[in-house]
């Protein structure tokens, strides 16, 4: 216990000592404080600069810097409350002080909201930057500390944006276009995409987006998809539109190739402008055989013919085929009936007579040609009154189809009576001769029949 209180008294002596040196250096410190807070009120030599190495050191270094602090004239901006004081009025109007030397920007009818706000420092620092005008930051990084900067997120980048180069579609400032824009609607478009320009002018049938504005399809700032499209397919985006395309084509059992390939409906369809109706690449038929030059051949056996050779081989054309419209047959889209057929067509030789069976041919043939077993109208297929159609045609079970005789693209010979027709494996020849009031036939399938629309001929 000694001991203890020996030691205690031992460090009182010490404290003791020590206090009054510790309570004079306090002192002058504070002394020192409020000199210095007196001298940011009172001491102020004229002609004395802002930038010492104790105050502002760091002003007027920066890369860009406004004119006012390179010239350390600051105060034109920053007055004093009064002469020779350390003591400044507060900038109330910044717009009107920037004005008073910067040309007036915001003349348009749309403004950018901190110009309309009168908040010029709001982009641009009053003093010095590391970028151009003094901004605040550097090209898109400066709009994103406003704008959603998800905007230009997208796997693909519009150009601009990507280039932090925002002002090369939108004005800073003001403008006289919604959203700041430098032109009107497709216009801005233009400036850059100058062959666009060029390519649509002229062309008689425009897409109504391109019409509307070239936003309608492609996101100007970003997008998840090539083009900055907003799908991944071009029938995914075209579908959003064309709703009822998208319905039908939902439905078909046999779809058109052209539109299961990777360009979908770009396959045929020119998504901007065209010179022929339905946005079309070429004219129809001419598009048709752009791809029909060629043998198709499909996993089931069949095969589609290259209908470019056939029809340049057999100059006697059917009807749409002279009228160069495959659609008035073919669906263009898909179908379901074989060979994208826009109605039934049998595909057999033989088939038991049913109108049903003949619903495409007739949609342009009366069907009366089958119907009736006498005619003298109806028909040039006869022998007097004797109606040969209804004779081939009109029976159970092996009623011939139109195809067992007639082909529908084309033939050498006239009302498209083909050389030879599939019967099975074997290509059965028709043996058709025409002659001026009639004619014979000799297939693969009967003896020869001679015919006479005039005089009736008695066969054997």
């Amino acid at each position: 216990m000694d001991t203890r209180k020996g030691k205690n008294k031992h460090l009182l002596s010490i404290w003791l000592t020590i206090c009054p040196f510790i309570c004079i250096v306090g002192i002058f410190a504070l002394d020192a404080c409020a000199a210095k807070e007196k001298s940011s009120t009172v001491a102020m030599k004229a002609g004395q600069s802002c930038v010492t190495s104790e105050c502002h050191s760091g002003m007027g270094k920066g890369k860009f810097v406004h004119g006012p602090v390179a010239t350390g004239d600051c105060s034109f901006c920053h007055k004093q409350e009064k002469k020779d004081r350390h003591a400044f009025q507060p900038i109330k109007n910044v717009e009107a002080l920037c004005y008073e030397c910067h040309e007036k920007l915001s003349t348009g009818s749309v403004m950018h909201k901190p110009v309309a706000d009168g908040n010029c420092t709001g982009c641009h620092d009053p003093h010095q930057s590391a970028n151009q005008f003094q901004l605040k930051g550097a090209g898109a990084g400066l709009c994103f500390q406003c704008h959603d900067k998800a905007i230009g997120g997208g796997k693909f980048v519009h150009g601009p944006v990507a280039a932090d180069g925002c002002s090369v579609c939108h004005s800073a400032h003001s403008a006289d276009f919604p959203k700041l824009l430098m032109a009107k609607g497709n216009e801005v478009c233009y400036s850059c995409h100058s062959d666009k320009q060029e390519e649509f002018a002229g062309k008689e049938f425009v897409h109504g987006p391109v019409a509307d504005g070239c936003i309608k399809c492609h996101s100007p700032h970003s997008g998840k998809f090539e083009m900055n499209l907003p799908a991944e397919s071009t029938r995914g985006l075209c579908f959003t539109c064309h709703t009822d395309k998208q319905a039908a084509i939902a439905k078909v059992t046999v779809p058109h190739g052209g539109l299961q390939s990777d360009r979908g409906c770009l396959a045929c369809h020119d998504p901007h402008v065209s010179s022929f109706p339905q946005q079309l690449d070429l004219a129809p038929m001419d598009l048709c055989l752009s791809c029909h030059d060629k043998e198709y051949k499909h996993a089931d056996g069949t095969a589609v013919a290259n209908m470019k050779a056939l029809l340049e081989k057999n100059k006697n054309h059917h009807g749409p085929i002279v009228d160069k419209d495959c659609s008035a047959c073919h669906d263009t889209h898909g179908s379901t009936h074989a060979r994208i057929l826009r109605g039934n067509f049998t595909q057999t030789f033989y088939a038991p007579y049913d109108p049903r069976n003949f619903a495409l041919c007739f949609t342009c043939h009366n069907d009366t040609l089958v119907k009736d077993a006498k005619t003298t109208t109806l028909t040039g297929f006869r022998n007097g009154d004797q109606n040969l159609h209804y004779v081939h045609v009109n029976k159970t079970p092996k009623g011939r189809t139109c195809r067992a005789c007639h082909d529908a693209h084309a033939t050498r010979n006239p009302k498209h009576i083909t050389d030879t027709v599939p019967f099975g494996a074997y290509q059965m020849p028709v043996g058709f001769v025409k002659a001026a009031n009639g004619g014979s036939c000799l297939p693969g399938c009967h003896q020869q029949f001679n015919y006479d629309r005039d005089k009736k001929v008695k066969n054997r």
